[in-house]
């Protein structure tokens, strides 16, 4: 099915490509569906876009935290993993919500309410983890690339 973005344009997705996330997002309850989409076609890059399909102007910039902050643990309840359709012991995937400011080296990532996605079923869900260790605008990068 073709969409609509202001950032893209018109694009394509597949019915089995959608992540359907039944709760929305924090802010964002009534958005339940979207694509994933390269950050920039052309250039590899651990970022992607979370693509609004209902709302074109709607997209987040997106990434696995684990190649950024390798110890970093997500543990999902029973009524979570149930929420997505997660056997209790089946993996998932986990992305963050990030904001990058003009210094990109400065980048942040939500590492306090992450998303979690079903990679068979594409279903997904923002949870909120309830560590103090983390917070909503966790450095991405080392501080030796930040400081420069």
């Amino acid at each position: 099915m073709k969409y609509q973005s202001t950032r893209f344009g018109e694009f394509e997705v597949t019915d089995n490509e959608i992540l359907n996330c039944p709760d929305g997002l924090y802010g964002f309850e009534q958005e339940t569906q979207f694509a994933l989409l390269p950050l920039d076609p052309n250039i590899d890059s651990p970022l992607e876009w979370l693509q609004s399909l209902t709302t074109p102007e709607l997209a987040f910039v997106i990434t696995d935290p684990i190649p950024f902050v390798p110890d970093y643990a997500v543990t999902l309840t029973a009524d979570d993993r149930r929420a997505i359709g997660l056997d209790e012991e089946e993996a998932f995937h986990i992305r963050v919500i990030v904001t990058v400011p003009e210094d990109y080296r400065k980048m942040t990532g939500n590492l306090l309410a992450p998303l979690v996605i079903h990679p068979r079923l594409n279903t997904g869900k923002q949870i909120v983890l309830t560590r103090p260790d983390y917070n909503t605008q966790h450095p991405l990068l080392p501080n030796a690339v930040r400081d420069n």
